[in-house]
C-alpha cells in the first residue's frame, strides 16, 4: 500500500537543469501550476552556464526566474559549463538534495540530447532519483526531436503561456546573445504539442516523457 508522503495532499517537486533557463524552458508552465496549487517546488541548477554569458548575470537571472515561479529553494552546484565532473559525482550531488527534500515528483532532462551536460544530468538524476515515485523527462531546444515521444502533457491557456513568456524574458542575456531562449520557437513548439491533442488546438502544451510513474501516488489515496 502506497502511503501519503506529503502533507495535506500537497506535493514536493524538484526540477533539475544542467544550466540556468533549462527547466524554465522545458517545464515552466508546469512548475508555476504546482506553485499555484500549493505544492513546494525546489530547483537544482548544476552549472552557472558561463559558456553562454557572464556567470554573475546568468546566476542573477536564474535567481529572478526562481522568484517569479515561486521556487522555495534553488540549489546551485557550480559545475564547469560543458566540462561536468564524472557521472558518479553529479549523481552524488543530486542524490544529497533528493534525500534531503524527499520529493514525490522530479522533472529532469531527456536522455537523448545533443548537449553533453544535458545527457549526463539526465543519466545522473535518473540514478539519484531511483527511489522517487515519479520522474518526468522534459524537452530542451537541444533534445533530439525524432527520439522524443511524449507520454504526458501539461496544457496551458493563453494566460499560462503569457506567464511563461514573461518568465523566459527574465533570461535577457540568452535572448540577446545566443538565441537559445527563442520566444518565437517556444510558442511554435508549445502550439505544436497542443495541436497533437484532439480539441486542444487553441491551447499550449509542455510535453513530457515518462521515466517511471506511479499513477496512484499522484492523487488522493488511502494510508
Amino acid at each position: 500500500m502506497i502511503k501519503k508522503i506529503y502533507d495535506k495532499d500537497k506535493l514536493t517537486v524538484v526540477a533539475i537543469g544542467a544550466h540556468p533557463d533549462d527547466f524554465e524552458i522545458g517545464v515552466g508552465m508546469r512548475l508555476m501550476h504546482h506553485v499555484k496549487t500549493g505544492d513546494k517546488v525546489i530547483g537544482i541548477i548544476c552549472s552557472d552556464g558561463e559558456k553562454s554569458g557572464e556567470r554573475e548575470i546568468r546566476i542573477k537571472e536564474a535567481e529572478c526566474a526562481a522568484k517569479f515561479i515561486g521556487i522555495k529553494k534553488l540549489y546551485k552546484f557550480h559545475f564547469p559549463d560543458t566540462n561536468f565532473p564524472g557521472l558518479t559525482t553529479v549523481k552524488d550531488y543530486i542524490e544529497k538534495i533528493i534525500n534531503k527534500e524527499k520529493p514525490l515528483v522530479v522533472y529532469t532532462h531527456f536522455k537523448e540530447d545533443i548537449h553533453q551536460d544535458h545527457r549526463i544530468v539526465s543519466k545522473a538524476s535518473t540514478i539519484a532519483c531511483r527511489k522517487v515515485l515519479n520522474i518526468f523527462n522534459y524537452k530542451a531546444p537541444s533534445t533530439i526531436h525524432d527520439l522524443f515521444y511524449p507520454h504526458f502533457f501539461h496544457v496551458g491557456s493563453e494566460e499560462d503561456f503569457s506567464k511563461k513568456r514573461k518568465l523566459l524574458e527574465i533570461y535577457k542575456s540568452q535572448i540577446e546573445r545566443s538565441g537559445i531562449v527563442d520566444l518565437k520557437k517556444m510558442k511554435i513548439d508549445l502550439k505544436f504539442y497542443a495541436s497533437s491533442i484532439p480539441s486542444l488546438e487553441n491551447y499550449y502544451a509542455e510535453p513530457f516523457c515518462a521515466n517511471h510513474i506511479v499513477l496512484n501516488s499522484l492523487g488522493i489515496h488511502n494510508d
